[in-house]
């Protein structure tokens, strides 16, 4: 028997409910640049990067309304970025992932995962991803 049939829940893992990929810019991206890829797609959270394998910080919607009426073009990414990064990797259990984000009070997470030349960010994790996998969950008391 497995664990769905015996009605316990399977535990998930953080890839399994991740953003898949992350879309990236370098640290001396102009602002407006930043603005754009923002707007065109979606996200809510830019990772700021030289390489792959060298996560600099984070730009989130947060960190750029602060600059609300601004010359975009006076900042790049490096000024406005987030430098400090939690991270969890793919494998961990979705509580582990939340106990990460409760502690440091964030709303997503570097997801990572062992390359050959160390790590690479593969995803993001966000509270909204939780939020939506607590939708379709069965409900044990």
């Amino acid at each position: 028997m497995t664990a769905q049939s015996e009605g316990k829940p399977v535990e998930k893992r953080v890839k399994d409910i991740m953003h898949r990929g992350v879309i990236t810019c370098k640290p001396d991206t102009l602002l407006k640049e930043v603005v754009r890829m923002l707007a065109d797609t979606g996200v809510h959270a830019l990772i700021v990067a030289e390489s792959g394998t060298e996560i600099e910080g984070v730009i989130s919607h947060t960190d750029v309304i602060r600059l609300y009426g601004k010359n975009l073009l006076d900042y790049k990414a490096r000024d406005i970025m987030t430098p400090l990064i939690y991270e969890v990797p793919a494998s961990a259990s979705i509580p582990e992932a939340i106990e990460v984000l409760a502690r440091h009070r964030v709303h997503r997470l570097v997801v990572t995962e062992q390359g050959a030349r160390g790590k690479i960010a593969t995803g993001v994790l966000s509270t909204t991803d939780i939020i939506r996998e607590m939708r379709g969950q069965m409900w044990y008391w």
